[in-house]
């Protein structure tokens, strides 16, 4: 199985990496025709080094000159090892450092150092350089890497280094990378005839001609018509490689640098990310709390703040890691483990950088707790991750415990004895099933305290109320269906209350209430208003609205019209009186008035209760019995 790798070049301007480049290629990188006017590189360029059966390598040559460090970082970041050029005419030049400080920080971890224009530098001064660079290699990740000179013109040394780089990329262990493609856009331009057309090493997964992306942020579907590798089209292409993707369904306008080809959503969309952060030991200007800065993550470039919860800022004394978060301005595609740089916009500085440790994250307190929080996301077991990210979460997919905790299909089969199925493909954790219990057990309890005249809480209120506590409705409907099943709760209706549990008037005013009910029976079916009665009793405003539903929900009552309601025993008498009187036939409104000697006030509302009841319908001017008052008349008669 072949291996596929990507080589930076990088280095202070005007120190032979594009000319070095050619020497190992053959390739002329600087195409632009600013680039070969001004003889500097502006935007990465690649070219194809070893294609081989076992073996493919490009190298990227990366702009030189602080006014175009963007393009440098976006060009290095996907790269497996990295040149760095020094002229031996020159030496260690200020960007010379700011590269070396950039590559560390995005986590390339080997290098080889190639000191070129041998030919060009005053041999008593070689030595001079030579002991600069290993002083400034110190206590870097390029401190033992082997050193070699050469003269790109004369190709001195040239064929040594060849050698040696093939030899070093055999030996290099591949990063794991993820499954799911994605390639990180540095390029985009049109093709007459073609259409759109993005470029970029890609990071993970793989793609085919033919198959279906997503291009994200935007969101965007797109097809995959046409790869090229080095001018040539190609089937398919692997992460390590360098590719140019022709694709449909996308317009140019829409697509820069920063956005990136996926192959479906398991790289998170976010504008708030938790990291950590490796400030530079040597920073001239304070970075304050919530401060403007710049993130360069992937081939992205975005505005945003930082967020510290331990301190309010940094400072060039820093020497440990930092766990912070940030805030951006915009969206941007990221995964646990990706390498980002931080730069002050204005004055330009570079701050430092470091990785991601939650790509989709949520605000935070300041504090210890959210400190001891992000170290365990930091340096957590898998198993420890996951159960971080889930209480925090609460409810997930496994496709989402994969992407959000960055563990492996393996890795989450071995943490499920700790996951509880909600059905529909949602997940949680055990001791979030019994936390979600507990609150709602203790929302019913309050509730039936306070209104002991209902029947229960709406179940759809118990929803809400959990939703607003940050726990999912699935989750909250899970727990009360468990909730039943162990005969804690029952439902009537929509309602839920606890099992065994009746509604009942409340002590201090049963009396009272009771005389009110004592009063509706005496007045059969010449009721007067309920508010008299209310206030006849002295009835307190907070119960009177409970009483009445108490009334109506527990069946003892019914709503007789706008200002009246009639006991459940009167309207049960005067059905059976009239049901006798007509011997169920069809009955007019004056045959009732004469069975049930009531004035038009009170016998219109009843009939109309009647019909709302099903114990009748009406048809024009006249009304007829259901089926519904036969079956009441059989279950009175048992």
């Amino acid at each position: 199985m072949s291996k596929y790798y990507t080589i930076g070049m990088a280095g202070h301007i005007d120190h032979g990496k594009t000319t070095l480049t050619k020497a190992l290629t053959g390739v002329e990188t600087d195409q632009l025709k600013e680039e070969k006017e001004r003889n500097i590189s502006i935007e990465p360029s690649f070219a194809p080094f070893i294609e081989e059966e076992q073996l493919e390598v490009s190298i990227i040559d990366v702009p030189g000159h602080e006014k175009f460090i963007r393009q440098m970082i976006a060009g290095v970041a996907g790269i497996d090892m990295v040149i760095l050029v020094i002229a031996g005419d020159e030496g260690v030049m200020p960007q010379t450092k700011e590269h070396l400080d950039i590559l560390s920080l995005l986590g390339i971890e080997n290098g080889f150092i190639v000191i070129t224009k041998m030919d060009q530098a005053e041999r008593e001064l070689l030595d001079i350089v030579l002991d600069d660079i290993k002083e400034t290699l110190k206590q870097t990740f390029l401190e033992n890497a082997p050193i070699f000179w050469v003269d790109s013109l004369s190709n001195k040394g040239i064929p040594e280094l060849k050698i040696a780089l093939r030899e070093k990329l055999l030996c290099i262990t591949k990063k794991k990378r993820k499954t799911s493609f994605r390639l990180p856009i540095d390029q985009v331009f049109t093709v007459k005839g073609q259409g759109t057309v993005v470029r970029g090493t890609i990071f993970d997964g793989k793609v085919k001609e033919g198959e279906h992306l997503r291009l994200l942020p935007l969101n965007k579907a797109v097809r995959v018509r046409q790869i090229q590798r080095h001018h040539q089209q190609k089937k398919e292409a692997y992460a390590g490689q360098r590719a140019a993707i022709n694709i449909g369904g996308g317009f140019h306008g829409d697509i820069s640098r920063g956005d990136v080809l996926a192959a479906d959503d398991f790289y998170s969309v976010s504008d708030r990310i938790d990291v950590v952060l490796n400030p530079l030991k040597d920073i001239k200007y304070e970075v304050k709390q919530r401060q403007q800065i710049k993130l360069f993550i992937g081939t992205s470039e975005l505005m945003g703040k930082i967020i510290f919860f331990d301190r309010n800022e940094i400072n060039g004394n820093e020497q440990d890691e930092i766990l912070c978060q940030i805030q951006l301005n915009t969206k941007v595609v990221v995964t646990r483990g990706d390498h980002f740089i931080i730069r002050k916009p204005t004055p330009v500085e570079t701050i430092g950088g470091g990785w991601v440790i939650e790509p989709k994250s949520n605000k935070h307190r300041f504090g210890e707790e959210t400190i001891n929080q992000l170290l365990l996301k930091k340096e957590g077991s898998p198993k420890e991750r996951l159960e971080t990210l889930m209480k925090e979460k609460l409810v997930l997919t496994h496709h989402e415990m994969i992407k959000y905790a960055s563990i492996s299909t393996r890795e989450l089969m071995e943490a499920e004895p700790d996951l509880l199925d909600l059905g529909n493909g949602l997940f949680t954790l055990h001791s979030k099933l019994e936390v979600v219990k507990d609150v709602i057990i203790h929302l019913l309890d309050s509730f039936h305290k306070r209104f002991p005249m209902r029947i229960g809480i709406n179940k759809a209120e118990v929803i809400s109320d959990l939703k607003q506590q940050r726990y999912p409705a699935c989750l909250t409907e899970f727990a009360i269906n468990v909730l039943i099943e162990q005969d804690v709760l029952k439902t009537i209706d929509q309602y839920v209350a606890f099992q065994g549990r009746e509604p009942s008037l409340p002590h201090q005013y049963k009396t009272r209430l009771e005389n009110v009910e004592t009063d509706l029976q005496q007045q059969g079916l010449e009721i007067e208003k309920w508010i008299e009665l209310l206030h006849k009793h002295q009835i307190p405003s907070e119960l009177q609205k409970e009483f009445y539903h108490f009334l109506i929900e527990s069946g003892r009552a019914y709503v007789l019209d706008s200002e009246r309601i009639i006991m459940k025993e009167s309207v049960d008498k005067a059905r059976e009186k009239l049901e006798e009187h007509t011997k169920l036939e069809p009955f007019n409104l004056q045959t009732a008035r004469d069975s049930l000697q009531l004035t038009r006030k009170n016998l219109l509302p009843l009939l109309e209760l009647f019909d709302h009841i099903g114990y009748t319908k009406r048809q024009e001017n006249m009304r007829i019995w259901t089926k519904k008052v036969q079956e009441t008349q059989l279950k009175d008669e048992s």
